[in-house]
């Protein structure tokens, strides 16, 4: 967490000037406790990924039931849960930090129970072609990721990874249970996985919520403006990113192990190491700096690593634009071959058009936040993903009745 020096103030000296400097136990022999830090920042950014690990694993488990939903109810439930554990996310460590472990455990909770009831009336509310075969199916696979995420964001607002981490160990088993099996296990294939899956992310979520089993809940004061704002934003920014990836597994080949999932999956630890190594070198120069112009110094210095470390895949993004666009362009004009010319003129005017009104929406909604260009990307991303799908549909119609 960074913490801002008050205006006027500077930091309080850590020794007697003229003294020497003491040296706190676990530092290296400069007194810097560098190794200390990095020690601290790797493990911390080991332990989120394990705990990431819960969700993967349960959904490798579960892979039978989630191939037997349609796409749309799959990308629903993943929209849904990555919003809803970016929002309560943010907001849960706000309360965690001014009330507690079990005011933040119980908004969490709450949250994603508002969530569950959604995702239960979207299930029973949309057409069957929007689910898969079964609609009982498509409501429990939902309800059990949503239940995986709550595991995972009450984790990281109540500072319990580590025992979370333990007590998901049975969701690990199952996966590779279930990995077994696919390669020709002919003992792991006998393993009733999707029985016991309930039982084990039953048992992870208890462990996340203990702070609420067994004690009367106290009542405390809502999260302000300022925070529902902000959690605001992360839903925003959370609807976006799972758009993202929703786009970019429809646009991949078909099958679990596609080649496109892997820089999402190696993009976690990096981004967990990178941001770990930002907090914590902004915090020790918090306590070394002896004067405001010290401290800012340290973190425009801070800074300029943390944007030289993301530029390498940023470069990589933006350079495959190239490459990815022409070849979009031909396939997207690939079934109108006698009016290639008007296709193409019509999608490179949407470009501009599309471009153009999300510069000014930005700009006249802007209020100093990212939330307004938060809510653009969202709102585009959502309108890329509804337009796959409703063109993808009517491809799919057309061929039907070609053949």
């Amino acid at each position: 967490m960074t913490v801002s020096l008050p205006r006027g103030t500077t930091p309080r000296p850590r020794h007697a000037p003229g003294g020497p400097v003491p040296r706190p136990a676990g530092t290296g022999p400069d007194g810097d406790g560098r190794g200390t830090r990095r020690r601290g920042y790797l493990a911390a950014a080991s332990l989120r990924c394990a705990l990431y690990l819960g969700p993967l694993s349960v959904a490798i488990a579960a892979a039978p039931a989630l191939h037997e939903m349609a796409w749309p109810a799959r990308a629903a439930g993943l929209v849904l849960g990555w919003s809803a554990a970016q929002a309560l996310g943010g907001i849960g460590a706000e309360v965690a930090g001014r009330h507690g472990a079990r005011a933040a455990a119980r908004l969490v909770g709450g949250g994603f129970a508002a969530a569950a009831g959604l995702w239960c009336a979207l299930v029973w509310a949309a057409p069957a072609h929007w689910l898969g075969p079964d609609r009982w199916l498509a409501g429990t696979v939902g309800v059990g990721g949503l239940a995986c995420l709550a595991t995972v964001t009450a984790a990281l607002v109540t500072r319990a990874e580590a025992a979370v981490v333990r007590w998901s160990l049975p969701c690990w088993l199952l996966a590779a249970l279930a990995v077994a099996g696919t390669v020709g296990g002919t003992w792991a294939s006998r393993v009733p996985v999707g029985t016991v899956l309930p039982a084990a992310i039953t048992v992870a979520a208890v462990r996340a919520y203990r702070p609420l089993i067994g004690r009367p809940a106290a009542r405390r004061p809502p999260p302000g403006r300022a925070a529902l704002r902000r959690g605001l934003g992360r839903l925003l920014i959370g609807a976006a990113q799972a758009t993202c990836v929703v786009l970019v597994w429809r646009a991949g080949p078909p099958g679990a192990a596609s080649p496109f999932a892997l820089p999402l999956l190696a993009a976690v630890p990096v981004l967990e190491a990178l941001v770990g190594w930002h907090v914590r070198q902004v915090e020790a120069g918090l306590d070394r700096a002896e004067s405001r112009q010290d401290f800012a110094r340290h973190v425009r210095a801070v800074t300029a690593v943390t944007v030289a470390g993301l530029l390498p895949p940023l470069f990589i993004c933006i350079a495959s634009v190239g490459l990815v666009g022409p070849n979009t362009a031909a396939a997207a004009m690939g079934p109108y071959g006698r009016v290639a010319g008007s296709a193409s003129a019509l999608m490179g005017t949407l470009q501009f058009v599309v471009g153009a009104i999300s510069g000014v929406v930005v700009g006249v909604l802007y209020n100093g936040t990212a939330l307004p260009m938060a809510g653009t990307i969202a709102v585009c991303c959502t309108a890329a993903l509804v337009s796959f799908w409703a063109g993808t549909r009517r491809m799919d119609s057309t061929l039907v009745r070609q053949t």
